[in-house]
């Protein structure tokens, strides 16, 4: 059972909410293909729809109790006090792929044309207009799932595979993502819990030579050593036979430098810093699914990396220009395979 918010019709004797009770239930319960009888909800409704037998919870002071979204309950206070009520909503997968499908239609100017209606306006141009964006819209949709790596490129394996412990982590923070990661694994129609826990640890999560600075510093956030970094248990990056590399079409990496350049770790030579964001243009305030700063030691890394921002900045895929050599290093390590962390923050993936 996957319920849509406000479906149950608990106040349906209230004036003021059977209409947006009536809409939901139409629209999840009857498919939008409701008639006018009794039933309009797709059931049957009376003063007491139990499946079952009832069960009676007492809360005393300091007492949480759980329930799943979509269970018929009702709430009774015995005794003066204060109660605080929590509805944690999943990430659905129609709510997922729309954001996604945002991302990769604001890459294209037409679809970022602000749809206008003024007097005198002609009804019919923009119908038209919108018909031909529409028109495009299917082969949009088809490279992606196709070609650019679909599923892999929105749920990468950071959000279904705990992560993993790296040097500066703090055990809270990493508690913090277990619990998400086995919650997320109990109702696995949503990783919503571990997106918020990842979002709660970038903010709360400072390095060592960063313990003082703001939460809302460009430099904080959860760092990952690329050069160190271990891959889950269960888990490789390793090419699959016959498989390219795909580079994800909903990501986005960034020198720390070009943010922060006064910070103490770019001056030190030795060690360099990237900003990796993936799936965050579907919201108005660019919140990302995932963001990790990541940093190497490693001259050949950092070559490589500097390389894949190159592309970026060029509007080059490395991806494919990495199946086009082969997987043959040349003069640097450029057109060698990436480095797993890469993979399991969802920045490329192998595809058939």
């Amino acid at each position: 059972m996957h319920p849509l918010r406000a479906t149950t019709p608990h106040y349906a004797r209230d004036a003021s909410v059977v209409e947006n009770q009536l809409k939901v239930a139409r629209l999840s319960c009857l498919g939008g293909n409701a008639t006018s009888n009794e039933n309009s909800y797709g059931f049957e409704y009376n003063d007491n729809n139990a499946v079952g037998e009832e069960q009676v919870v007492t809360l005393y002071p300091g007492d949480c109790f759980y329930f799943p979204s979509g269970m018929w309950h009702t709430v009774e206070t015995i005794e003066p006090g204060i109660s605080l009520n929590v509805s944690l909503m999943g990430t659905t997968y129609a709510q997922l792929v729309s954001e996604s499908l945002q991302h990769l239609l604001s890459q294209h100017e037409e679809w970022r044309e602000v749809v206008t209606s003024r007097p005198g306006d002609n009804e019919e141009t923009g119908s038209s207009h919108l018909q031909g964006l529409l028109s495009g819209l299917s082969q949009v949709v088809d490279d992606f799932v196709n070609k650019q790596g679909g599923a892999q490129s929105i749920l990468p394996p950071a959000l279904c595979h705990p992560p993993l412990r790296q040097e500066g982590d703090d055990d809270e923070a990493e508690d913090t993502l277990s619990n998400a990661d086995s919650e997320c694994k109990e109702d696995n129609s949503s990783c919503d819990e571990k997106d918020e826990a990842m979002n709660d640890q970038k903010m709360d999560h400072m390095s060592d030579n960063d313990e003082d600075e703001e939460d809302d510093s460009p430099v904080s956030g959860m760092i990952i050593s690329i050069d160190n970094f271990e891959s889950p248990v269960g888990w490789s990056s390793s090419q699959p036979s016959n498989a390219k590399l795909i580079k994800n079409p909903l990501a986005c990496l960034i020198a720390m430098s070009d943010i922060d350049s006064d910070d103490d770790k770019q001056k030190q030579r030795d060690v360099k810093q990237y900003i990796l964001n993936v799936n965050y243009c579907g919201n108005d305030m660019m919140e990302s699914h995932i963001r990790v700063i990541l940093e190497s030691t490693s001259p050949n890394i950092i070559d490589q990396m500097d390389w894949y921002l190159e592309c970026e900045a060029k509007g080059l895929d490395a991806g494919q220009l990495f199946n086009n050599s082969n997987g043959n290093a040349s003069s640097s390590s450029r057109y060698l395979p990436p480095p797993p962390v890469l993979f399991y923050f969802g920045y490329f993936s192998w595809t058939s």
